[in-house]
């Protein structure tokens, strides 16, 4: 193997994902999107159960999963109608490829293979060709 290409390809692989911040909504809540727009989450600080967050995929089919801080973690694989997702277009904050984000004990991690977030030690893998828990 060219030694060059070597280096290169190890610097892609080791290259750490930076932090990222996004906007919040004037009620505090965090909504954002991954670049391809087939998954949205949003992040509510003081829901009823305390802190939570919410993503949702689009296609091939709607599923949603809720991670808390604590690592208690809900997945439904028929939520009906995904309300905040732009049906294959980004719409809020862009969570680009590369970049990790972190609040309340909750951190997520954007790339090409999909959405990875986690708590406390649990957590979980959401794309196009479905869900991993961890």
């Amino acid at each position: 193997m060219n030694p060059v290409f070597a280096t290169l390809m190890l610097a892609a692989i080791s290259t750490p994902a930076f932090a990222i911040e996004f906007t919040p909504q004037d009620s505090g809540i965090v909504d954002f999107d991954m670049p391809s727009g087939n998954i949205c989450c949003s992040f509510i600080p003081d829901a009823a159960e305390g802190a939570l967050l919410s993503c949702s995929r689009v296609e091939p089919s709607y599923w949603t999963v809720i991670l808390m801080p604590d690592g208690e973690m809900t997945v439904d694989k028929n939520p009906g109608e995904v309300p905040g997702c732009g049906y294959g277009q980004a719409l809020g904050n862009i969570f680009i490829y590369g970049s990790t984000w972190a609040q309340s004990g909750i951190t997520c991690t954007s790339s090409e293979s999909g959405l990875q977030c986690s708590a406390n030690g649990r957590g979980f893998k959401l794309r196009r060709a479905g869900l991993t828990q961890f």
